[in-house]
């Protein structure tokens, strides 16, 4: 049940659960706090120092303006700089979910890359534990690709939920992990040690045959 990257080391049905259990879990928090961080927090940041930006670029504008009107009469400063504040505060606020919405789909391609990531990575992982349980079961031909098809339909789903979720596509999109854990059957519900009975039997054939052309010759 340990886990390995030794695809000779035998698992046990109960070992695969227990993988895909962990590295489904492991890899789901991967991504989700990936994905909030590069959709939520780094760009509520870059977004936060542009309004700065904006606003006091807007603040500027009114406060020359104002004094601009005065036309040398008395001028009233402060009053003035609070009036630019208020002009401004009013002016960026329209303009506020568009930097956001900016800011969202700068950081987009690198929140779309890290769940690739993870779902690479968690579907090596589980085609690793999917094959020694393969291994530890004999189970070999077309049954191989099926299962391997369905570690990586899990994997998949699991490293991008995060976006799936955000998207409302998270039902939609669960028949990929229901496909993936009926698709990796094969590999569950083989027997246990059938892979290693099926080499000692093999050697066992070898040595009798080798010991009956001795025979023979003698």
């Amino acid at each position: 049940m340990n886990f390995s990257l030794d695809l000779t080391k035998p698992l046990s049905r109960a070992g695969l659960l227990v993988h895909v259990l962990l590295l489904g879990g492991l890899f789901f928090c991967l991504s989700k706090g990936a994905f909030h961080y590069m959709s939520h927090t780094l760009p509520e940041s870059g977004a936060e120092k542009r309004l700065e930006e904006v606003t006091r670029q807007a603040e500027d504008k009114a406060f020359a303006k104002a004094k601009a009107a005065a036309k040398g009469k008395a001028f009233n400063e402060a009053a003035a700089r609070e009036e630019a504040k208020k002009v401004a505060t009013e002016e960026v606020a329209k303009e506020k979910e568009e930097i956001h919405h900016h800011a969202v789909e700068g950081w987009a391609p690198f929140a779309i890359f890290l769940l690739i990531l993870s779902s690479i990575f968690c579907g090596g992982f589980l085609s690793i534990a999917v094959q020694r349980r393969m291994n530890d079961g004999a189970v070999q031909g077309v049954f191989s690709l099926i299962n391997y098809l369905g570690a990586w339909l899990i994997a998949g789903y699991i490293g991008f939920y995060p976006f799936l979720a955000q998207n409302g596509l998270r039902n939609s999109w669960s028949v990929a992990f229901f496909a993936g854990l009926v698709l990796i059957l094969p590999a569950l519900l083989a027997g246990e040690g059938k892979g290693h009975d099926h080499d000692h039997d093999h050697g066992h054939d070898h040595d009798h045959n080798h010991g009956h052309g001795h025979s023979h010759s003698h």
